[in-house]
């Protein structure tokens, strides 16, 4: 399941421990549990399998009541009848929640809370992981045992998996090494000890673990350790498995407590459970990883050896560093030959016996005072069990105050009582929990009041300053949602505001920044619909405002290349003009400009030339020569087509020269 992330538990007076979370989506669409539009009210049948003729009890009102609620929070509500609330831890694949079981509320059970654990996206991703899981989770119920979580129940709420399993109260192994290592070694042997029945009793039918580090190991408030996440563990015998995917591949590989057979993708074995349980242990003794948490490939191949515990002697050293070793044929092949090899049974008969022999001849020489010493701590012993049985029943009912006075009664008549101890430790817990949970309840109020009154600063800055104080607080989490879709709807409103503004100012651009906030805040389509419809308007009718522009700009280019071809300079001048007023810095109106520019220069060569041409063809008309003048005169023409003066002196030197003709004939 992965490392846990445990909070505070408010709704139970304790802290809440659990198996890490596999999912980070509890409904359909993927989302967090969050609140939404309230639904209509469903019949009472919605809410429980259980029909009786009235349906008056408490627990069916509470149930109901509960349900009704949970249904108006999307997501809070499986399969009609988990309600979820707080979050209780938090790992790579999801979350596990605390949650009320309503068939237990309407049974009026004292403690109907149990552990949700809700599975995530990356078992979607795979068909048949669901299938995997739920056979394996099958063999997690089978696994009764004190030292092993209890699996309820495996199930889907249409796209939602999850499982149900027991609440635990106390805190992870990884939490407690962080806080606490090294162990004494007297507890890290208990722990072992524990961990080592745990793990022997479902190797014995057939599990490994596969993924057994500290942060799948949960102490109790009462001193029990307790192994997690045999829901994905995997089967030692895989032949059963009617299908090639592993649910295994699901939990992430930890490799600084995996062996080398498991990153080599080997078959499963009891030795990688016995070499994580020897890294678990080292770490309790040293409050450090044996290999500096590298895998145990890399420990073997830079050939690394673990520092022995000072709190070792050497048998003890000698069967830890067996069960550390990197090579497999090293290892003890069981848990159960690592716990002989850690723990050796002792030998206590002759011992007992010289004792009970002993206490006969003590009986036999003491007499009377003897036997009236043994009533006196009869009757303490019964004033103890009294007392004990009222702080239980105390405890039970949520009478803290009591069961720490009948506990502390206990503690003072035998100061070694160590159930008294783990009851007082627990109620005292208990006792500031709830005193916590009243303030969480006051805080929650006086948000719900900032929010009632629009004050969404003040809601929000209490919310946030709540979940400081209880991280995963469900109500908290829920209004804190609320406050934010309201800021985002002042915000969207304001946005679209600016952006109306902006229209009815004709600029367009701005209009389309207010509506680009707006989307950002978290507007819907719907909410932008009008806004966009006015802002594609205004660009419907600047574009064709450019169009007729273009059309404009494109005839007077036009004319003014047809008043350049006429060498028409000042009317493609005038069309120039007309361009750059329309649109400065076109480059239509500076190539007419350069046009003309370029045209009058040579218009003026052109006349310079043909004048001259003229001139030689005048001073030839004078000197008679009209055929000169007629040369001189066409070259012009040539220059300036139809030039007058050109046409003028030829029709003069043929006049002339016709003339001459006409008068050499007479003679």
């Amino acid at each position: 399941m992965g490392d846990s992330d445990n909070r505070q538990d408010p709704d139970s007076g304790k802290r809440a421990g659990t198996p890490d979370a596999d999912a980070t989506e509890i409904n359909p669409e993927g989302s967090l549990p969050g609140e939404q539009a309230p639904e209509p009210e469903a019949p009472a049948g919605d809410y429980t399998e259980y029909q009786s003729a009235t349906q008056t009890s408490a627990g069916f009102d509470q149930a109901r009541q509960l349900a009704q609620k949970a249904r108006s929070e999307s997501g809070r509500l499986l399969k009609k009848r988990f309600v979820l609330e707080d979050v209780l831890g938090e790992g790579g694949m999801g979350l596990v929640y605390k949650a009320r079981d309503l068939r237990k509320v309407e049974a009026e059970d004292r403690n109907p809370y149990i552990a949700v654990k809700v599975l995530g996206q990356n078992f979607k991703d795979h068909p048949q992981a669901f299938v995997s899981l739920q056979q394996e989770a099958v063999k997690s119920q089978k696994l009764a045992h004190p030292n092993i979580v209890t699996v309820h129940d495996f199930d889907r709420d249409g796209a939602t998996i999850f499982m149900t399993m027991e609440l635990l109260k106390g805190d992870p192994l990884d939490s407690l090494l962080r806080l606490e290592a090294p162990f004494s070694k007297e507890v890290a042997m208990r722990y072992f000890n524990d961990l080592c029945s745990g793990l022997d009793y479902a190797h014995k039918r057939g599990l490994i673990h596969s993924d057994f580090k500290p942060g799948n190991i949960f102490v109790t408030t009462g001193g029990t350790v307790k192994i997690l996440d045999f829901g994905i563990a995997r089967a030692a015998n895989k032949s059963a498995v009617s299908h090639d995917y592993d649910a295994g591949d699901l939990g992430a590989l930890t490799p600084a407590y995996a062996t080398v057979e498991m990153a080599r993708g080997e078959p499963p074995s009891f030795s990688d459970d016995v070499y994580a349980l020897a890294c678990v242990l080292y770490i309790m003794l040293t409050g450090e990883h044996p290999y500096d948490r590298k895998s145990a490939a890399d420990a073997l191949a830079a050939n690394m050896k673990p520092a022995r515990p000072a709190l070792l002697n050497n048998r003890e050293w000698q069967a830890l560093s067996a069960a550390l070793s990197p090579e497999k044929s090293r290892r003890p092949a069981t848990i159960d030959a690592f716990r002989n090899a850690m723990l050796p049974a002792k030998r206590g008969g002759n011992i007992k016996a010289i004792v009970a022999l002993g206490l006969v001849l003590v009986v036999a020489a003491g007499g009377w005072l003897y036997y009236q010493q043994l009533q006196a701590e009869e009757e303490q012993q019964r004033a103890i069990d009294s007392r004990m049985q009222v702080a239980k029943d105390c405890f039970y009912s949520d009478d803290y105050k009591c069961a720490i006075e009948n506990a502390l009664v206990v503690r003072s008549l035998a100061p070694q009582n160590s159930e008294a101890g783990q009851l007082l430790a627990a109620a005292e817990e208990a006792q500031a929990e709830a005193q916590q949970e009243q303030l969480v309840s006051t805080r929650l109020a006086d948000a719900e009041a900032c929010f009632e009154a629009a004050d969404y600063d003040c809601a929000g800055s209490r919310l946030r300053a709540l979940l400081d104080l209880v991280p995963g607080q469900a109500q908290a989490i829920l209004l804190l949602q609320r406050v934010d879709r309201e800021v985002a709807r002042q915000t969207i409103a304001r946005h679209l505001q600016e952006a109306s503004a902006c229209i009815a100012g004709d600029d367009i651009d701005c209009a389309r920044a207010g509506l680009a906030s707006a989307r950002e805040a978290g507007a819907e389509p719907g909410e932008l619909a009008e806004t966009q419809r006015q802002v594609d308007g205004m660009a419907e009718a600047l574009m064709a405002a450019a169009r007729d522009r273009e059309e404009r700009l494109g005839l007077l280019l036009a004319e003014g290349r047809a008043c350049l071809r006429m060498n028409d300079f000042a009317c493609a001048d005038d069309r120039a003009a007309q361009l750059k007023s329309a649109d400065p810095g076109n480059a239509g109106a500076l190539e007419l400009e350069q046009a003309a520019a370029a045209g009058r220069e040579q218009q003026r060569f052109r006349e310079q030339t043909v004048a001259a041409f003229l001139q030689e063809a005048e001073d030839c008309f004078q000197r008679k020569n009209y055929s000169c003048t007629i040369a001189k005169s066409e070259s012009a023409l040539a220059i300036i087509p139809r030039h007058p003066g050109a046409s003028a002196l030829i029709q003069k030197a043929d006049g002339a020269q016709n003339k001459a003709k006409m008068n050499i004939s007479i003679q």
